[in-house]
């Protein structure tokens, strides 16, 4: 009985084993059919990741020699075209910068001739405290003795030009004075550094010298014309020790130029003292208020005239031409000119660029050889003491 038992036994060991050898191998059978087929090595590398990062990356190479070529040319053009771009490509700062207009092309006008009187003369300065203030000896007059007399062939118009503000910026101050005909006139601010140097300079380079008369500022809520101007509320007083205080640094000067401000019956009494003064002393005034106040005031004996253009504000290329041509229709019409500009850069070579315009001054003889029958631009620049009526 025992016999059989044991024998019953391996029996069922026997099955228990067979049972799990076939479920092994049908386990087996179906993870082979189920992996994917690969056609090399390099794609069972490739693809056969199991859930794992790859551990190499391979480039197949290109299977298309022709579209690779393609593909390398292609982006040589456009490598060389983005170079081509990176070089023609202008930075405007530096554009802008290389249009603005710069003094230093004026260069130097050459033969030029200093002025009889660098310094001021001895004869014709006073001192009072501080100050040594132009005075008349009563034959000799500051605007006279100053100035400059020139001689221009009868057929030709006269030009006056001074330059208003100057010697705020002392180095273009000396540009513009090397750069400009002798013949242009020069009015200091009160307010410019080392203003006997700079006249003296002027002077040297052969241009009459004059100060800057400035009114009561219009515009004083956003703007005020300095210490040195005119005041509405101070006493005449305190108005003659300003104009004192400009016109009294030792140096050879020849009048003042009214700058634009306010000029009316409110300071009318004040003004008038102020201008008298100027006569008193043999200056001159120019007037290049823009209006006609102080034209019509009356004021015995004083050197004076008007100016016919101002440029004040507009500097553009089309201003500046507009106001140059009117110039040369007054001119034309009234024999002469006068025009009152600030030292702006594009105004100052606008100047220069005008006045090569001009017809050369020739003679009869000379135009009769050269075969000259009509002078296309008769104006010739005088200095501003050639135009002042006494």
């Amino acid at each position: 009985m025992l016999k059989r038992l044991n024998a019953i036994k391996f029996l069922i060991l026997v099955g228990l084993l067979t049972i799990a050898g076939l479920v092994f191998i049908g386990y087996f059978s179906a993870s082979k059919k189920s992996e994917p087929k690969y056609r090399s090595k390099i794609e069972q590398i490739i693809y056969d990741t199991k859930n794992k990062s790859p551990k190499y990356v391979i480039t197949l190479p290109d299977r298309n020699p022709k579209a690779k070529k393609a593909e390398t040319e292609k982006l040589a053009i456009q490598n060389n075209e983005i170079k081509k771009e990176e070089v023609e490509k202008v930075d405007p700062l530096q554009e802008a910068m290389k249009n603005l207009p710069h003094l230093t092309t004026l260069g130097k006008m050459p033969n030029k001739h200093p002025l009889a009187f660098i310094d001021p003369n001895a004869d014709l300065m006073e001192e009072q405290g501080n100050l040594y203030l132009p005075k008349t000896d009563g034959k000799q007059k500051p605007w006279e003795v100053y100035g400059k007399k020139v001689s221009i062939m009868p057929q030709f118009f006269k030009v006056a030009v001074v330059v208003k503000n100057y010697g705020v910026n002392q180095t273009n101050a000396s540009l513009i004075a090397d750069g400009l005909p002798d013949e242009v006139s020069f009015s200091f601010s009160p307010y410019a550094l080392n203003i006997k140097d700079q006249v003296k300079y002027a002077r040297t380079m052969g241009h009459e010298t004059y100060m800057d008369f400035l009114l009561p500022s219009k515009d004083y809520l956003k703007s005020d014309s300095g210490p040195l101007s005119m005041s509405l509320t101070a006493s005449l007083a305190e108005n003659r020790n300003r104009l004192m205080t400009t016109i009294g640094g030792n140096f050879a000067i020849g009048g003042m130029v009214v700058s634009q401000g306010i000029a009316d019956d409110s300071n009318v009494e004040q003004l008038s003292a102020l201008l008298a003064e100027l006569q008193k002393r043999g200056l001159l005034m120019l007037d290049a208020s823009g209006e006609d106040f102080i034209n019509n005031m009356k004021i015995d004996n004083l050197a004076r005239l008007k100016a016919d253009v101002v440029i004040e504000n507009d500097f553009s290329r089309e201003g500046l031409e507009k106001k140059l041509t009117e110039a040369e229709n007054i001119a034309r019409e009234k024999g002469r000119v006068v025009i009152v500009i600030k030292p702006k850069p594009s105004a100052i070579l606008a100047l220069s660029d005008w006045f090569k315009s001009f017809s050369p001054q020739l003679s009869y003889e000379q135009m009769k050889e050269q075969n000259i029958t009509e002078i296309e631009k008769p104006f010739a620049l005088v200095p501003l003491s050639n135009l002042v009526v006494e």
